[in-house]
């Protein structure tokens, strides 16, 4: 929670005009908290001149403009990140874990109520490989076997997607795993019924794989991961969820088994002008 020195604070009312969630009043001089509205963004905490806000109780710390990034620097982290879908046997420290999972805690957010569910153990990992090559077996089966299924996707016109995905299955099945060997897998979870949590888990990812990059961990968001894992009650099992529980995003973590060597240079994002 959001916590008031009431020492330091000197009533200048720079935190209540920030806050958008409209939690935070300033009466005779002094600044008052509704916590029952305050999703603790610690949008006050960041602006306060005299550091007088805090999470828990925990001093902020004043920005430190000469350790940011320079652009080249930027251009290289985004251009070297690529997702890595095999990885080496060795395990990753749960202390580095910790690290990178914590980042995602600064990211933006609509769901202030997320946390990481993190399997890390080698035969977990497996169970949970088991399950997803029976969800797979299960999906070929039934979507690419019978004829009927694939003039039914042209039809619809989901044809190519449907196209793409059917050698990425059949390559599972026949080496008899998915996964290739992640040291951990983060999923952010949390409550179904909260809007925008798929938007919002992604952020918490992305700072996850940045950071993770910076340490020398290999990382690849797991796309279809909530989709199979949150339908299955074995893996909502192993993965002790609670019945509001769902999954919103996961992460594969491992070093890397294999090392890119070049940027791709000369993609560009198409944009569209609005306004002349």
């Amino acid at each position: 929670m959001i916590v008031i020195d009431r020492e330091k604070c000197t009533g200048c009312g720079a935190c209540v005009r920030l806050c958008h969630e409209g939690c935070m009043f300033l009466v005779d001089g002094a600044v008052s908290i509704d916590y029952e509205f305050c999703s603790t963004c610690s949008q006050c905490v960041a602006i306060c001149p005299e550091q007088a806000l805090s999470w828990d109780g925990v001093p902020p710390a004043a920005f430190d403009a000469a350790r940011l990034p320079s652009p080249e620097q930027l251009d290289e982290l985004f251009k070297q990140r690529r997702s890595i879908r095999s990885y080496k046997k060795d395990r990753i420290d749960r202390v580095l874990l910790e690290e990178i999972v914590n980042y995602g805690i600064y990211a933006p957010t609509h769901n202030y109520g997320f946390r990481a569910v993190v399997v890390d153990k080698e035969e977990s990992i497996q169970a949970l490989d088991r399950i997803l090559m029976r969800f797979l077996s299960l999906v070929y089966n039934v979507a690419y076997r019978p004829k009927i299924v694939g003039v039914l996707a042209r039809l619809i016109g989901h044809s190519e997607e449907y196209l793409l995905s059917k050698p990425k299955i059949e390559n599972s099945l026949e080496r008899g795993f998915a996964f290739h060997h992640p040291a951990a897998i983060v999923f952010i979870v949390g409550d179904r019924r909260i809007a925008l949590s798929v938007d919002s888990a992604q952020y918490a990812l992305a700072n996850m794989t940045f950071y993770a990059q910076v340490k020398g961990i290999a990382s690849c968001l797991w796309g279809n991961g909530p989709i199979f894992m949150d339908r299955s009650r074995a893996a909502r099992r192993l993965l002790g969820l609670q019945r509001h529980d769902r999954i919103f995003g996961a992460l594969l973590l491992g070093y890397p088994a294999v090392r890119f060597k070049n940027k791709v240079e000369g993609r560009t994002m198409p944009i569209q002008w609005v306004g002349g």
